[in-house]
């Protein structure tokens, strides 16, 4: 008997497909530039926790899984930002006090927000799956307000 030979590539176009039909048009389309922010900052910060300085410091196993990992991020942040609204990081960022001068003030905030944006893209590959097989459970699509009262969160 020989094993039926499955084409992989057919299988991975299948599953970016989900992915991809499990967010509403209008919120696919938004965020692009934030998300491509994140990912881009993750990957420096990923590579710059490289300790291994050597000749070939960009070609090596430990940058081809950095790149894994942002590449996945890059796939399923839609889902990880759509998990953070309204959570706990969200509201607590939101309604956070700031005392100080007009400039450390903005600087608060402008870091603040890179931060947030560095942790979603980097717990994207986790959540979002996560979030992304949760919708694909209950057959539903995410869209741009989170208001957090879906039967399925």
């Amino acid at each position: 008997m020989e094993k039926e030979q499955g084409n992989y590539t057919d299988k991975l176009k299948d599953i970016y497909q989900s992915i991809i039909s499990h967010l509403e048009p209008a919120y696919r389309k938004q965020y692009n530039i934030r998300r491509f922010m994140s990912c881009f900052l993750l990957f420096w910060v990923m590579k710059l926790s490289d300790t291994n300085f050597h000749e070939h410091y960009w070609l090596n196993g430990q940058t081809l899984l950095i790149v894994i990992w942002v590449g996945l991020a890059w796939i399923f942040w839609h889902y990880t930002f759509w998990r953070y609204q309204g959570g706990v990081i969200d509201t607590l960022s939101r309604n956070m006090i700031y005392f100080g001068s007009l400039w450390s003030l903005i600087w608060k905030i402008v870091v603040q927000n890179l931060v947030i944006m560095i942790w979603i893209a980097f717990i994207s590959p986790i959540s979002g799956i996560k979030t992304w097989r949760k919708a694909v459970k209950h057959n539903k699509h995410l869209f741009i307000e989170n208001q957090k009262n879906d039967i399925w969160n």
